[in-house]
């Protein structure tokens, strides 16, 4: 029986897209949890004629002001289905919308965005680009959000003046973030760091400093990383797009080293930027929702 309703809402999906524009791509959320969940799974296998129209399907809304007085900060969020996702997005938006200057990429591990993630994002007051990106086929298994992060790289590349003064930051949808820390990265020259809470198995991992310089580092596996630094604990001058170009996160790199090998392509540690006074403070925390036990599930009320 689940195997001809998912046919059916297969069959459905291609004939939403064949009816609406690219903006209005068929709502998921129609359909009972269990579901919508197989469906989810389901469609990161798909290849083929539908993958191929579906993939890469996205949301502008770029309404960044004109004036430029002070530099932009493009977010960066990879984000998948869960059943926490609405949640986590919400809390994530409730921040966003309290900073100037900013534009939020959200990038979905699908074939299609979700209709009502998309009015989440409209609702929310926050500048936003929404699209979809699938995990290739080529990225390694373990290795989650570098396709999602290198899709939305190229966009900024493609819409980016890069004479505009502009920060990027690669911004997960679980973590927290005190309003404080966009604020400082906003003027990153190059490479800013600053230290993340209860990550890498430590209440903290930071950057260690010397006379306003990174000496060293406190975090997980730091003998075997040139940067072991969390995702979460640094940004890039928008610049270096272009000047190191590709800048592009690596879809083949051992568990742990993504970070590592995208900034060994343009920086040193020399040129590490301390944030959150010269590292001392704690402003971004790696937090993550527990799974909910959920023994019933009812589709009545969008959760």
């Amino acid at each position: 029986m689940l195997c001809i309703l998912i046919g059916v809402a297969v069959i459905t999906w291609s004939f939403s897209y064949s009816i609406y524009s690219r903006c209005q791509l068929v709502n998921l959320n129609v359909l009972p949890e269990k579901l919508k969940e197989s469906i989810y799974l389901l469609g990161r296998k798909l290849n083929g004629a539908l993958g191929r129209r579906l993939n890469g399907a996205h949301l502008p809304s770029l309404d960044i002001a004109d004036k430029h007085d002070i530099p932009i900060i493009f977010i960066i969020t990879p984000t998948y289905y869960r059943l926490v996702q609405k949640a986590e997005l919400t809390r994530m938006a409730n921040t966003l919308r309290l900073v100037k200057q900013l534009h939020w990429i959200i990038v979905e591990d699908f074939e299609v965005i979700n209709l009502k993630t998309k009015e989440l994002f409209q609702s929310s007051g926050v500048s936003f680009t929404y699209f979809a990106q699938t995990k290739r086929k080529t990225t390694k298994n373990h290795i989650r959000g570098a396709d999602q992060r290198n899709a939305a790289l190229d966009l900024i590349m493609a819409i980016h003046n890069p004479s505009i003064p502009a920060v990027i930051y690669f911004a997960d949808d679980d973590n927290t973030y005190s309003l404080e820390i966009f604020e400082q990265m906003r003027y990153t020259k190059k490479l800013s760091m600053w230290p993340v809470g209860l990550s890498g198995g430590r209440t903290y991992e930071t950057p260690i400093i010397k006379d306003g310089k990174v000496i060293k580092f406190l975090a997980w596996n730091s003998e075997k990383r040139k940067f072991p630094i969390d995702m979460a604990g640094f940004a890039l001058n928008a610049k270096v797009l272009w000047t190191y170009n590709p800048m592009r996160f690596s879809t083949d790199a051992d568990a742990g080293m993504l970070e590592t090998k995208l900034l060994e392509r343009c920086c040193t540690v020399e040129e590490i930027e301390p944030l959150a006074d010269n590292c001392s403070k704690v402003l971004v925390w790696h937090t993550r929702t527990q799974k909910p036990t959920i023994y019933i599930f009812d589709n009545s009320l969008e959760v």
